[in-house]
């Protein structure tokens, strides 16, 4: 009779992705299952860099083994060691409930001679799991403790290099952070996160993990807004905060001014929408859509794409139009959508010409000085309240005012470096350097000229375009 045995590998941290740790389980366990009558192991559940003592991790592999014991699709499991299976009681319990409802299960070790469809197997089982347990969280607390005196040293953790550094960890990778420095800038001059992060799967940028896979729109954006571009020391993403109340600084070159970093978080976080409630979303398809109105109703006009039009076909591949009396316009003007686009993109052109060059410098924020006497104060008081020199009491009213007042002016600094630099990068070389810029972009550098254009009708039986019958409504 054959036993149909399921084999269960797992290592916690596999940095190279190799799967080295678990083939060795597999080969370990397949030729033990090879010297016993019968056995036969008809598949394998590998849970590679995935650990079993965080509460929080789910293991695809071993949920899958423990329905098909249920379901009898196998007749037992084998691994090379119990603690492979489970770190947690609550998981070996939950194994111990499938062999207790099918005690013919078979259940192997190759380091343990443990048999759970027995009490005393399930008793030993539980007492070694239970110092697995421990001995997972006396690492924990340990490597706790000693994360927390790098990072209170500003010095480097463990784990993979991050993006934009060598494996020093220390040197700024050149091509990563111009890569880095070019999102920034992208982000800050209106460019959506999705439309840089599609940039960087087609130039096949991959992070330092090596999973193989392309980049993820999360990824990018955890590498977008790391703490330490700006030379802060970070712990799970966030500034590490010495006990003077400071942020501590690591011992790497920084990529970017945490001035500017600030700016990308405020972007990401939602910060620009707040206060730009006057210009329009960059979320379209076509140039102009939302920046037509209507000179019938005063309704902003949106772009559809011709359904009759096919490739060779003559015309507008798509016409902008006044939304029906349904949708909140008058339906009565439209326009066809390419010769309007060519027309605006000359005039932005001329307007563009008419620039001077941008300089370099920019305008240091007035309020700067004042942010910095905030955040001194701040550490100054944190400083006091932990040196048992003022109470706590006493530290916690005089911090809220001030704490109110750095969060304001933090806000305002963010506001007026993302001016500053969409400003700066809504100036283009017309017309080569905007044919390639994304849609939101050149969107920004229409807006940044025309405030409104209104449309009006063209009468029947009209088929050239006739730019007449459109007013300019320039930006100040």
């Amino acid at each position: 009779m054959v036993v149909r045995l399921g084999g269960y590998a797992r290592i916690s941290l596999d940095k190279d992705g190799e799967e080295l740790g678990v083939e060795r389980q597999r080969r370990d366990y397949r030729q033990v299952a090879g010297v016993r009558p019968g056995w036969e192991v008809v598949r394998d559940y590998v849970d590679n860099d995935v650990s079993a003592f965080k509460r929080n991790v789910i293991r695809p592999e071993f949920e899958r083994l423990l329905i098909d014991l249920q379901s009898g699709v196998i007749d037992g499991v084998i691994a090379y060691d119990l603690d492979r299976l489970a770190r947690q009681p609550r998981d070996l319990e939950r194994l111990i409930d499938v062999f207790e409802e099918r005690p013919k299960l078979v259940f192997c070790t190759i380091t343990n001679d443990i048999d759970l469809s027995t009490s005393d197997g399930r008793t030993m089982a539980r007492v070694m799991v239970a110092f697995a347990n421990k001995a997972s969280a006396d690492t924990g607390r340990r490597v706790a403790r000693k994360h927390r005196e790098l990072a209170d040293s500003g010095k480097n953790g463990g784990g993979f290099p991050p993006f934009g550094w060598k494996a020093d960890r220390v040197t700024v990778d050149p091509e990563q952070a111009e890569l880095i420095t070019e999102a920034h800038d992208a982000l800050l001059a209106g460019t959506r996160l999705s439309t840089i992060t599609t940039e960087w799967q087609e130039k096949g940028v991959r992070t330092s993990r090596k999973t193989g896979k392309p980049i993820t729109r999360v990824a990018v954006k955890g590498i977008l807004t790391n703490p330490r571009l700006a030379g802060f020391r970070a712990v799970k993403g966030k500034k590490h905060v010495g006990s003077d109340g400071k942020p501590v600084m690591g011992v790497w070159e920084p990529i970017c001014t945490p001035d500017k970093l600030d700016a990308v978080v405020a972007v990401l976080e939602g910060v620009k929408a707040q206060y730009k409630t006057n210009k329009l979303s960059n979320n379209h398809k076509y140039l102009l859509s939302g920046i037509l109105r209507c000179s019938e109703c005063g309704t902003r006009m949106m772009a559809n794409m011709r359904s009759s039009w096919t490739e060779g076909s003559k015309g507008s591949r798509f016409t902008y139009r006044c939304p029906a009396a349904k949708d909140g316009g008058c339906g009565k003007v439209s326009r066809a959508g390419e010769p309007l686009d060519l027309h605006i993109i000359d005039l932005v052109h001329e307007a563009e010409a008419k620039l001077k060059a941008p300089t370099s410098e920019s305008a240091e924020w007035p309020q700067a000085a004042r942010l910095a006497e905030v955040e001194q104060e701040i550490s100054e008081l944190i400083s006091a309240m932990n040196g048992k020199r003022i109470s706590a009491a006493t530290a916690i009213a005089m911090l809220e005012p001030l704490e109110k007042e750095r969060d304001e002016l933090g806000y305002e600094r963010d506001r007026y470096t993302i001016e500053q630099v969409e400003n700066s990068a809504a100036t283009v070389a017309l017309p080569d350097e905007f044919e390639r810029l994304p849609l939101e972009r050149q969107r920004a550098v229409v807006m940044k000229h025309i405030k409104a254009i209104v449309v009006r009708p063209a009468g029947r039986g009209a088929r050239k375009f006739n730019p007449d019958l459109l007013e300019v409504v320039w930006a100040a």
